[in-house]
């Protein structure tokens, strides 16, 4: 009897590890549900696409209203439709495409309604309360992190880079967001500033002096040392409005 109940014991575990190499699950575990994630097939190409496509907007070459035709596009990076489909679904969520049904898709454009009203109260909403909220905690090694940007502005617009002035642009103002310790705030930001990337490339030819710009940072900079809220915030506001300023509009 001993021995059928031994063999039966062997049985069930077998049966058991069977399950369990079946369903992918060790021991001391339990399965995280019925749901499976779909399999990901190559999404470094869909990255590489996405990236390809959103540099040639940032730097211009892609103009707001350009049609993106998917045929073409395989044909010249020599690769199938598949991957380029997905990446222009990633870019309709950066803000950076449009994408309709049974038509082609373009490239997002803005307006100065969306720009005035909606993103720039965002904006300087979001860097006064990560100013507010962190005024304190800033140390001498997050400064240098800053006016090393500044000094990098200042030799791109002596070079006349605009779309690098502007990246530097914008990593000076997600370097302060960064440092909130709201996760919401970066992702807030990363929500409205491929937004704004467009609104600086259809309007290039306002920014008549590049200088201005990390001259203009160079104020920020001192008011942050500062550590007044009431004289950063007067700053702040004065640099999101003025016409001048690379990431602010009139």
């Amino acid at each position: 009897m001993s021995t059928i109940k031994s063999m039966q014991d062997l049985l069930l575990f077998r049966a058991f590890s069977s399950i369990l190499k079946l369903n992918k699950v060790k021991v001391g575990e339990t399965a995280m549900t019925q749901f499976q994630f779909k399999n990901q097939e190559n999404p470094s190409l869909r990255q590489k696409v996405a990236s390809d496509i959103r540099n040639a907007i940032i730097h211009g070459d892609l103009k707001s209203g350009d049609k993106l035709k998917e045929l073409e596009i395989s044909e010249q990076m020599k690769i199938s439709r598949g991957p380029i489909r997905e990446a222009f679904r990633d870019l309709e969520a950066m803000g950076l495409v449009v994408c309709s049904p049974y038509r082609e898709t373009v490239v997002a454009d803005v307006q100065k309604e969306e720009i005035v009203d909606l993103l720039i109260p965002i904006r300087l909403q979001l860097e006064l309360y990560a100013i507010k909220y962190n005024l304190d905690k800033w140390d001498d090694a997050w400064f240098d992190v800053l006016d090393s940007i500044v000094a990098k502005m200042t030799i791109l617009a002596a070079e006349n880079d605009l779309f690098m002035l502007i990246e530097e642009d914008i990593r000076f103002h997600e370097h302060l967001l960064a440092f909130s310790e709201s996760s919401y705030t970066l992702q807030i930001w990363a929500s409205i500033v491929n937004r704004l990337r467009l609104h600086f490339i259809k309007n290039t030819q306002k920014f008549t002096d590049l200088n201005q710009v990390p001259r203009d940072h160079v104020v920020l900079v001192e008011a942050l040392k500062g550590k007044n809220f009431e004289l950063i915030s007067t700053a702040w506001t004065q640099h999101i409005h003025n016409e001048d300023c690379l990431l602010c509009f009139s």
